[in-house]
């Protein structure tokens, strides 16, 4: 019985890598142009925040005259110390005065008769991270055609990010709240057999961007899609519970530590660019087919219930179905112990 084949490994593969804006900014390439992994490809303009000042409160005003007791106008900048509005007191004795607490732009009074004042934008040069190709540029994006490594991913969560990778954990250890240090602000965590819910909470604190890791509890893993985007991104490579990392996916992130990487939640990938300027590419394709075989590790897609992973026991053949039908099933073990007879046409052998 022949099944699709899909490699958790990917090496060398051209891909498309798109470099979004972080805010307002410019390009500083063209397409068609060749760049190296530290090229700067934009200029853009990130805002901080905002903060907002009672002015209306402060001076005891109403909310409606604020606008006359302002020294800027709105759109204006003004800097940490000056004098944001004043107020005279009667006969001109003495006087009230509200001073910016940090550098920004008046932005608007709201019905309240607050000011809100919106920092001033950092200047952040955007990297390509990668060798390649400048394909497209378009608003808020640009594309380059690079060669990368890709690992795929058991199940995942999140919006694509980018950070370095950084092992946090062996093949067989549970990341836990005290393998959280500061120092994964920014990064993407790899490592360990169970990522702990403490543990993810305080990666989301300290502002990591992602984590890999080999299993996860699934109510957790549930959580992180319940309430939206929480700011990090899950992949998990082996499955729910406590599944130690594969050898091959640890060893490989092991080398890559310090590499600039790419978690995509919605493909359940792990994109690592290449940076050396000539690589050899391998064409493979990204899905193949072949016998399955016993000792195959496959995944079974469940419909609406998600998707397992299990190994393959025996190939029994043809066989009715409880629906009728006559196909090519499996018996498959999976890592709970359960052992089930399932039809060839819903797994897929992972190596």
């Amino acid at each position: 019985m022949i099944c699709p084949l899909r490699r958790r490994i990917e090496e060398k593969s051209r891909f498309l890598l798109t470099r979004v804006f972080p805010g307002k900014g410019t390009a500083a390439v063209k397409v068609g142009q060749s760049v190296s992994a530290t090229d700067v490809i934009a200029h853009c303009e990130v805002s901080a925040g905002q903060r907002l000042i009672k002015v209306a409160h402060s001076l005891g005003i109403p909310s409606d005259q604020v606008g006359a007791y302002l020294t800027r106008k709105i759109g204006d900048r003004i800097y940490q110390g000056e004098v944001l509005a004043r107020r005279k007191s009667f006969f001109g004795l003495g006087r009230t005065e509200i001073k910016a607490p940090v550098d920004g732009v008046v932005s608007e009074i709201d019905d309240r008769g607050d000011i809100i004042l919106k920092f001033l934008p950092t200047r952040v040069r955007l990297i390509a991270t990668a060798n390649g190709e400048i394909t497209e540029i378009s608003t808020g994006k640009i594309v380059i055609k690079a060669v990368v490594t890709k690992i795929r991913g058991f199940v995942a969560q999140g919006a694509d990010r980018e950070g370095m990778i950084l092992m946090v954990a062996g093949p067989k250890d549970f990341i836990l709240p005290s393998s959280i240090k500061p120092e994964v602000a920014g990064r993407i965590l790899v490592g360990g057999a169970l990522l702990e819910r403490g543990a993810l909470e305080k990666a989301v604190t300290i502002g990591a961007k992602g984590v890999v890791t080999g299993g996860v509890h699934y109510r957790d893993f549930e959580g992180l899609s319940s309430g939206g985007d929480i700011g990090i991104s899950l992949m998990v490579t082996e499955g729910f519970g406590i599944s130690p990392m594969g050898e091959d996916i640890w060893n490989f992130c092991k080398k890559m530590e310090g590499r600039s990487s790419f978690i995509h939640g919605g493909e359940r990938q792990l994109i690592v660019p290449e940076i050396e300027k000539t690589v050899d590419v391998k064409e493979v394709s990204e899905v193949t087919w072949r016998n399955l075989q016993v000792g195959d590790k496959v995944r079974f897609f469940q419909g609406e219930a998600g998707n397992l992973l299990g190994v393959v026991e025996g190939l029994p053949g043809e066989q009715i179905l409880n629906s009728g039908v006559l196909t090519e099933v499996a018996q498959i073990s999976f890592k709970e112990g359960e052992q089930l007879t399932l039809p060839a046409a819903n797994l897929e052998i992972i190596e």
